[in-house]
């Protein structure tokens, strides 16, 4: 217990010692201190202005969409694949550069809930015109990127509406038919329905004469009745044939109303497939741009502050060394 007490007595006497040699030499951390500062903000002054140059595009969509569900590329898979560096190749020949002397450090943001991407570069001021050509170049890699799919997408699209098309001609023309047939059913229907009433009438008429005939056949002793009946079997068989006929004529127009429909409804169904197709095909795109490649207006010194932060801890760091150096100095070597 009282070893442990004397080891920290101890201890806090040296950590004093040691400040009041900080305190004793505060010209030598003070002079310490100002020539890193002096440095580091000559560094800051000499150094090159920085620029920002940044656009806005929204990744390729393929459909009706304002989260994003509907790019051919997600934001985020964009972001990465700026990022890594998937287009410099690209970049490199359409600014004519050597391969490998191009390693462009692009910035990406999204915006929070927005598909949108921010893209940034930062260049010496001399740099600006080439860092608005870069990202217009990146804005075009990115798009030729993307062409194949993109026009794949709109002629299948576009196959899809003349199949729909195609479709709705032979409907109509379908259509047309079952017309003509209902029209020409209806036709026979009224022929069979004056057969039928012509039929109807002679059978009554001879029906009126029934008593008649059977009388003069009695007197005559011939066999009119005969005749009669057989006329009258026959009369029956005929109307039963033309109602069957004029039945089966009924069950046809039903038939072909309900067929009609039918087309009808599937023609209604493939317009609403054509503009159903020709509204996503209005919503496919490529690469768009939201806003187009600039520089920032005022240079971003974004290693100001840090640059400063430096100096100081360097500047106290030299001046204790410089210090204890200087006391250990005048205590031993100076007085051999």
């Amino acid at each position: 217990m009282g070893q442990g007490n004397q080891n920290y007595e101890e201890m806090e006497i040296d950590l004093n010692q040691y400040i009041k040699v900080i305190i004793k030499r505060k010209k030598t951390l003070i002079a310490a201190l100002l020539l890193t500062l002096a440095i580091g903000t000559a560094n800051i002054l000499l150094s090159p202005k920085i620029y920002s140059v940044s656009m806005m595009i929204q990744p390729p969509v393929v459909g009706q969409s304002l989260t994003g569900a509907n790019d051919l590329e997600s934001a985020e898979n964009l972001k990465g694949l700026i990022i890594s560096g998937a287009f410099n190749d690209a970049l490199n020949k359409k600014l004519n550069l050597e391969h490998g002397n191009a390693p462009f450090e692009f910035k990406v943001i999204i915006p929070n809930k927005t598909n949108i991407l921010q893209v940034s570069i930062d260049l010496e001021s001399k740099k600006r015109e080439f860092g608005v050509i870069l990202l217009q170049n990146l804005n075009n890699s990115i798009s030729d990127s993307y062409v194949k799919i993109i026009t794949a997408k709109t002629d299948d699209i576009i196959n899809q509406i003349k199949l729909n098309d195609r479709a709705i001609i032979n409907a109509k023309e379908k259509n047309k038919n079952l017309q003509e047939q209902i029209k020409e059913t209806l036709i026979r229907k009224d022929q069979l329905l004056k057969e039928l009433k012509a039929v109807n009438l002679a059978t009554a008429q001879i029906w009126e004469k029934r008593d008649l005939y059977l009388k003069e056949s009695t007197l005559s002793g011939s066999s009119p009745a005969l005749f009669l009946a057989s006329y009258l079997q026959n009369n029956s068989n005929y109307l039963n044939q033309l109602n069957n006929q004029y039945s089966d004529l009924s069950m046809r127009r039903i038939n072909l109303s309900l067929e009609l429909k039918n087309i009808d409804s599937q023609i209604s169904g493939f317009q609403m497939e054509i503009d159903k197709l020709n509204i996503d095909k209005g919503f496919i795109s490529n690469l768009k741009t939201i806003a187009p490649p600039r520089v920032s207006a005022n240079p971003v010194n974004s290693n100001k502050n840090k640059i400063l932060a430096i100096s100081i801890v360097m500047g106290l760091f030299l001046g204790i060394l410089a210090i204890f150096f200087q006391e250990f100095w005048i205590n031993n070597l100076a007085k051999k």
